[in-house]
């Protein structure tokens, strides 16, 4: 009797594994793609944020200068609504303002401090700690025509990042924004 071989399947062809290597490179550069995209909406939140604390300080600057300005007017015309005025600087040929840290940074400081109530609506939603600054100086020297009616205002406003003033004075660190108008009154 003769025996029966089970018929042989055919050999299967050697497996190059092509599609594996494929995968694999995909793989790697789907992976690349999505670390940049990742990186790439940090980076642009970052920004964002450093944008919106630079534009709270030009708002703080913005309400400093105009309460300066507000001050001036009141003080020469004699008539006031103020509480808190600043003290106007007598002319020099070097203005104050033009100093840096020596005139605002220092103790005492010729920059005028803003209440913090003007920029900040109520103690609970506290967007400042530290007030915005402003500076007044005449333009012209005394006994010129101009001497009571012609004035620089400088004002200085930070962002909400901020620390409060401490009594040490020490330079800001955070945004920083300054904004200048010149006032003449007739």
């Amino acid at each position: 009797m003769k025996t029966m071989r089970p018929a042989q399947s055919p050999r299967p062809a050697r497996q190059q594994g092509v599609v594996l290597i494929i995968a694999l490179i995909m793989l790697v550069v789907i992976s690349l793609l999505a670390t940049m995209s990742v990186k790439n909406a940090a980076s642009s939140e970052g920004v964002n944020g450093n944008i919106r604390l630079s534009q709270l300080a030009s708002q703080s600057a913005e309400i400093a200068l105009r309460y300066c300005e507000d001050a001036v007017i009141q003080m020469v015309s004699g008539t006031g609504t103020l509480v808190l005025l600043p003290t106007i600087q007598n002319y020099a040929a070097t203005p104050s303002w033009k100093l840096g840290t020596t005139s605002w940074d220092v103790t005492p400081t010729v920059a005028f401090p803003l209440p913090i109530a003007s920029v900040n609506a109520s103690a609970a939603s506290a967007t400042y700690a530290r007030p915005p600054e402003c500076m007044v100086e005449r333009l012209s020297p005394a006994g010129s025509a101009k001497y009571s009616s012609n004035f620089v205002v400088t004002a200085r406003g930070f962002g909400p990042e901020v620390p409060a003033a401490t009594s040490a004075r020490a330079r800001p660190n955070g945004s920083e924004v300054f904004m200048q108008s010149t006032i003449e009154l007739n």
